[in-house]
């Protein structure tokens, strides 16, 4: 660690890990929620196709930061 650094290396990779699969996990869960909450809504609806095709790209990005920082830390 030098002079100018306010944390070291390791506390800077953890704490970016913890914020980056915390996020991403929130997103998950809610997006996961909110998919499950349109399971009865009427397809045609162009409203609910877009809902739930962000909702499933939310789901995507949050499975990607969690399992991104599990890959980085278990390899």
């Amino acid at each position: 660690m030098s002079g100018d650094d306010l944390v070291s290396h390791t506390v800077f990779v953890w704490f970016m890990s913890i914020l980056t699969a915390g996020v991403g996990g929130i997103y998950f869960v809610l997006d996961i929620k909110r998919l499950w909450q349109l399971r009865n809504a009427d397809g045609k609806d162009p409203v609910v196709h877009d809902k739930r095709f962000g909702f499933g790209i939310g789901v995507l990005i949050g499975a990607i930061g969690v399992i991104g920082v599990l890959k980085y830390h278990l390899s």
